[in-house]
Order: C-alpha cells, then structure tokens, then sequence
C-alpha cells in the first residue's frame, strides 16, 4: 500500500472517530434551552429530508436538502446536513463546500464544529494550510479543553505528516 493511500485512510478513520466525539452532546442545559429559545422550530422540510437520507429514500432526501438550500443559501441545517452526507459518501471537495458554507453563516454559534469537520475535510484533500486554519479557528472559540486539546493533537500529526512529504 502506498503511503498516500495509508495516509488518506488514517486521516479518514480519524475524521470518523473525531465526528462521533463532537456529535456527543456537550452543551450545558442552560445554553441548550437559551439556544432552543432562539430557534422558533425545527424547519420541517429539513427534518423530513434528513429522514429520507436515513431512511428508504436517501437520494430524494440529499435532492430535497439541495433544494431548500437552493431556496434559501442560509438555511444552515440544510448546509450542515448536507456537508455530513457528503463525507459519509467521500465526496470531500463537497463536504468543504459545505462546511464553508456553514461557517460562514454560523460564524461558530450553532455549529462551531463545522470548523473541525471543515479542517478535516481539507486534510483528506491535501490541503495542509487551509485544515491548519480551520483547526485554529476552532480553538479560538472551543471553550472546552478537551476539545481544544484534540484539535490541537490533530495540528500536530498534519505537521509532523507534511514534514514526512
């Protein structure tokens, strides 16, 4: 096996393990219920699509999730949604499309780890300097040191891997 393949495996099965780690709920009960407070409802046609994804029905669902984004380009569910989807199907140039979508619309209130799944996805794509500057902004906002931590770990193999290059 070559050393890239190896790599993109090992980054890949990383970016597993660190998504399970990061979908843990982490956030105090009082943040969740102002969060909840801030968030009218559930948007619907997003929920449903999402079902459909993990249901019967997935390419329906990713085509329903494509048109309420394309409907309304901030609806960040939709974004979000679809930026998982596409790493669960490879598809990492899109993944970053829509991590960066994300982020920049959240600017890391509802989503901040979208900077960790977007820095992820650019290190599978070889881009070391861009997933570096994903992972520093995360920790300029993570108040979680455990998660400060983790992100820092992974700085530090994308280091020590693109002084093996």
């Amino acid at each position: 096996m070559q050393a890239g393949t190896k790599r993109n495996i090992a980054v890949a099965g990383a970016l597993v393990l660190f998504m399970v780690f990061l979908l843990i709920p982490r956030i105090p009960k009082a943040k969740a219920d102002s969060v909840a407070s801030q968030v009218t409802e559930v948007d619907d046609e997003v929920q449903e699509a999402v079902e459909m994804v993990n249901g019967e029905q997935p390419m329906q669902g990713i085509l329903k999730l494509r048109d309420i984004l394309e409907k309304d380009p901030k609806n960040i569910d939709a974004a979000w949604h679809l930026g998982q989807f596409s790493i669960t199907t490879g598809q990492y140039e899109k993944a970053a499309e829509r991590f960066e979508q994300v982020v920049d619309i959240d600017q890391g209130e509802r989503y901040p780890e979208a900077l960790v799944f977007l820095g992820k996805t650019h290190a599978t794509l070889g881009n070391t300097d861009k997933a570096k500057a994903s992972f520093e902004q995360y920790i300029e906002i993570e108040q979680d040191q455990e998660l400060v931590d983790r992100v820092k770990e992974l700085i530090q193999q994308l280091e020590v891997e693109s002084t093996q290059k």
